[in-house]
């Protein structure tokens, strides 16, 4: 068991090292970022952000959105769509509309809606055209920002594709390091019992060493999360790459919506807000789309309060519906959408809030450190042996 611990160690020493630090990098620069009190639109924000809400145009949150002003409370809205599509049926006649949206811009209710590549808006009160929607009703690609280009070196994309065969190699690595690291400790342990030395950490060996092992032990739950998360999003990143290959698609759902009916439009409407103000009583909202997404018909509501958030439901039923459901386009991933961006949750931490993090960040550390203490260590055991005329790079 200690030679194939030593073995692993030594073929996963500059990956760990390496994972270690840029992981730990992106962690800081994540704390940093939600303890900064940062504009909506910063980059590192908006890569925190990223892909959590839903892929291709199945997102409707865009980051105006978390700044926008709520519709105000008795706002009729019944009246503001209406008046949305008498003015975009006065603009292009009987052209199939992509979605109807509701919402507040500049201080006034506003109406926009989906014409092939265009969103037009109209003022919801009057009807009148406003031309077309700004820039900004939807982020387009990934931010350009220092925890982007950080993740890239984490996971290896900054030296190519190719590379990502690379974590999911070092994730088994780093079990097997954790599970004969245990056993190793745990032999320790029984034989130090048997001579009535019953602690469970010890001085012996130097420092290094002795901070080895206990690092080690206080670690080892949540490295073990952290890898099997880590090994997770490894493999379906191989997966998403390998989609985009056979399939010469990124597996993004752009292509879902269909035109919607303007006579369903109202009921799909009461539909939602009936949905949404049963689940989020006294809650006010900010933004409320109505769409076919692959097939089904759906209200998309944008929340107010004091953290925006996005919420769908199915327009018909009114049952809540996800990122991640049958008959959804396919996004490459093994097992959805919904699943890649949990398990990116937990690696992170957030999954489990704010303790999450600084316990992802010690992990971080605690890698660092074991990699350190661990080539010091085989270094030291491999020296004495070359003197002693044992200059082999594995022993048992």
């Amino acid at each position: 068991m200690r030679a194939i611990h030593r073995l692993t160690a030594i073929f996963a020493l500059l990956f760990t090292f390496y994972l270690g630090c840029t992981g730990t990098l992106i962690q800081l620069t994540d704390l940093r970022t939600l303890f900064g009190h940062v504009s909506a639109f910063d980059p590192n924000l908006r890569s925190i952000r990223e892909g959590f809400s839903g892929p291709g145009n199945y997102q409707l949150i865009a980051t105006a959105d978390y700044v926008a002003h709520s519709i105000p409370d008795g706002a009729d809205l019944d009246a503001m769509l209406a008046t949305t599509l008498r003015g975009a049926r006065a603009t292009l006649g009987t052209a199939p509309l992509s979605f109807v949206e509701l919402r507040m811009v500049d201080g006034r209710p506003v109406g926009q809606v989906k014409f092939g590549t265009a969103v037009l808006r109209f003022d919801a009160v009057s009807g009148a055209s406003l031309g077309q929607a700004a820039p900004g009703l939807k982020d387009e690609g990934s931010p350009i920002s220092l925890r982007n280009t950080l993740k890239n070196f984490h996971r290896m994309t900054v030296f190519g594709n190719w590379a990502l065969w690379i974590n999911p190699t070092v994730s088994i690595a780093l079990a097997t390091l954790i599970v004969t690291g245990l056993v190793v400790y745990g032999k320790l342990l029984l034989a130090r019992a048997r001579i009535d030395r019953k602690g469970l950490f010890w001085f012996a060996g130097g420092w290094w060493k002795t901070l080895h092992r206990a690092i080690s032990i206080v670690a080892a739950a949540w490295l073990v999360v952290v890898i099997l998360s880590g090994a997770w999003l490894a493999m379906e990143s191989l997966s998403i790459y390998l989609y985009s290959v056979v399939h010469h698609s990124t597996g993004q759902s752009d292509n879902a919506s269909s035109p919607v009916n303007d006579a369903a439009l109202p009921t799909m409407l009461h539909t939602t807000l009936a949905a949404y103000h049963a689940a989020m009583p006294g809650t006010s909202l900010r933004v409320v789309r109505l769409r076919i997404y692959a097939g089904m018909p759906q209200g998309a509501v944008i929340s107010g309060g004091e953290v925006a958030q996005q919420f769908v439901w199915n327009a018909v039923t009114g049952q809540r519906v996800g990122d991640t459901e049958p008959g959804y386009p396919p996004t490459g991933f093994p097992f959805g959408w919904h699943a890649h961006q949990v398990a990116k949750s937990v690696h992170r931490g957030d999954f489990f809030g704010l303790p999450g993090r600084f316990l992802d960040l010690f992990a971080g550390l605690s890698v660092i450190y074991l990699s350190v203490s661990g080539f010091v260590m085989y270094y030291e055991l491999w020296n004495k042996r070359r003197r002693n005329g044992r200059p082999g790079l594995i022993w048992r």
